[in-house]
């Protein structure tokens, strides 16, 4: 079977990833998906039904269910992006789409969720999802066996209710509620975080990288701040928090700061802490497929943190996307700075894409790179 098919009980779709490699391997689904759409298939919504989905990574659920109403809610706008394109692919109705950071309204008559790792984003939309439950039965889960443990079946227990999980299919589980906790509350999700070593405060919502501590490459990389050129406007690309740009905008107090991220709660938290930090800063926020559709000025420097996993899908897929997108948005003779991993060999890939790389700073597990266009 092609690796971009999938046969479901929906009807065959084309579907790919995002971002698109040549020669792709992974497929843009996987078995929790399936799963979760036979078991919709042998139990019906009512024709006509309004469904909530919740963390569809690139769009196969929403695709597969277009001949309802559905909400797509995620926190991830490259998973916005897949959808549509998977949809306009397969000529399906496209989702409504809502970003993590506002809270989905109204009545719902399935709500199909795809557990996520991260528990604090769990617990938040669990939170969230018990307030629009009318019954237990609206809601079904999936997940892949190996991500399910007890303590995720406890943040079901203090956030929604009491759940229970299927008997394993493919190595996939469904997750059923079997009760509602009454008055099921909603908390407040941000987690401050303060250095006092780098004179900041940090907010931070449930899914934004490293909430609960500075990174250890990042600070790194803020050693080598101090071996750029004074830029007059700067990118943060994979900004999370925000933490690389607030404190280059706290050395260069004149640059027009860009913070780039894909996670919406990223960029909100980013937003919150360049007020908090940078009052008066001249500041933009996108929340992008890393710099897709950016269509303003080039930029001077760009400093970058990227990611080397797609949720359970560890490479450097993602780090080649910034890579390619801070050339394009360079202008001649800008800086691309960037931090990672030394075994994943970004040096060759820079060199690759720009011609040059040169070390500024490593230490055991790190190495902070300059690259100039």
């Amino acid at each position: 079977m092609n690796t971009t098919t999938l046969e479901s009980p929906f009807g065959k779709l084309t579907l790919q990833r995002r971002p698109r490699r040549r020669n792709e391997v992974l497929q843009a689904w996987d078995a929790a998906d399936r799963y979760l759409l036979n078991y919709l298939a042998e139990n019906p919504p009512p024709q006509g039904s309004r469904l909530l989905l919740v963390n569809d990574a690139f769009g196969c659920l929403a695709a597969a269910l277009s001949d309802y109403e559905c909400i797509s809610w995620s926190d991830s706008a490259v998973a916005h992006r897949a959808c549509l394109e998977n949809c306009a692919a397969n000529q399906r109705r496209a989702p409504a789409l809502l970003s993590s950071c506002e809270a989905p309204t109204g009545s719902f008559d399935r709500v199909i969720y795809r557990l996520p790792r991260n528990h604090s984003y769990l617990r938040y939309q669990l939170q969230h999802i018990a307030q629009l439950l009318r019954s237990p039965d609206v809601f079904i889960g999936a997940c892949m066996a190996k991500y399910l443990d007890s303590s995720s079946m406890a943040v079901f227990s203090e956030s929604i209710g009491e759940a229970a999980a299927s008997l394993a299919w493919k190595k996939a589980r469904l997750i059923h509620l079997q009760s509602l906790s009454p008055g099921a509350a909603v908390d407040d999700d941000s987690l401050a975080l303060g250095s006092s070593e780098l004179g900041i405060s940090l907010s931070n919502r449930a899914n934004v990288f490293s909430r609960g501590k500075l990174d250890r490459g990042s600070r790194l990389l803020l050693n080598a701040l101090g071996d750029l050129h004074t830029p007059d406007s700067l990118a943060d690309l994979g900004c999370g928090n925000g933490l690389l740009g607030i404190m280059a905008g706290k050395r260069w107090p004149e640059a027009a700061l860009h913070f780039f991220d894909e996670s919406y709660m990223a960029i909100d938290s980013a937003r919150h802490n360049v007020r908090d930090n940078l009052p008066g800063a001249a500041a933009q926020f996108y929340a992008r497929d890393c710099m897709h559709g950016y269509d303003g000025a080039l930029f001077d420097t760009i400093v970058c943190n990227p990611p080397f996993h797609q949720e359970q899908q560890l490479g450097d897929h993602i780090a080649r996307q910034m890579f390619s997108d801070s050339h394009a948005h360079l202008a001649p003779g800008g800086q691309f700075c960037v931090v990672g991993n030394r075994h994943l060999d970004y040096h060759k890939l820079l060199k690759k894409r720009f011609g040059n790389c040169e070390v500024l700073r490593s230490d055991a597990k790190f190495v902070v790179l300059l690259a100039q266009k």
